[in-house]
């Protein structure tokens, strides 16, 4: 995953989580931080294995090999929140601004065209409700950005607009 370590070591990249980090330092509720992006990385690859469409997603978006496949749901899910910051500071959607971020940070560690356009969608798709339009992608990095958190334990759960929509409300750990 020589990619998505680039991102990782990406110094934009590493601006933009301190940055999240320090806009959401006094946040009650759940934060952008990146072990919540780690988090996600993970339990997206989890929900795309279990759900045998790893090939399928291999096929459908000509990756050829599952490295780059993997690479790509990684990316995705490394990049979602990037731009949480930027949400605090102008109300701009983190979505569609993290997606434009996103590419710059995405050609210097490497992806192609095609891997950026599947990425950046995905990232514009993780945020608000499901659709029957979603692409694969971003079908699973939305679900598993809820299932990322612990709701279940979260001390600010009386609080929360999300809590009764949150599938780790109701069950305490599902990944």
């Amino acid at each position: 995953m020589d990619r998505v370590e680039k991102i990782l070591k990406d110094p934009f990249y590493q601006e933009c989580i301190a940055k999240n980090e320090v806009k959401e330092a006094k946040r009650k509720f759940c934060k952008h931080a990146f072990q919540h992006m780690v988090d996600v990385a993970r339990v997206a690859y989890i929900l795309i294995m279990e759900a045998k469409e790893l090939k399928n997603f291999i096929i459908q978006n000509n990756l050829g090999i599952r490295e780059k496949a993997r690479e790509v749901i990684y990316a995705a899910a490394l990049l979602h929140d990037i731009a949480r910051w930027h949400e605090y500071e102008t109300g701009e959607d983190h979505a569609v601004k993290g997606a434009e971020i996103a590419e710059d940070i995405l050609k210097r560690a490497g992806f192609d065209n095609r891997e950026i356009t599947i990425i950046c969608q995905a990232i514009k798709e993780h945020r608000g409700s499901f659709t029957e339009n979603m692409s694969l992608l971003g079908e699973y990095l939305h679900r598993a950005d809820n299932l990322s958190r612990s709701c279940y334990f979260c001390p600010a759960k009386a609080e929360c607009y999300k809590f009764d929509d949150m599938e780790t409300g109701v069950k305490a750990i599902l990944y």
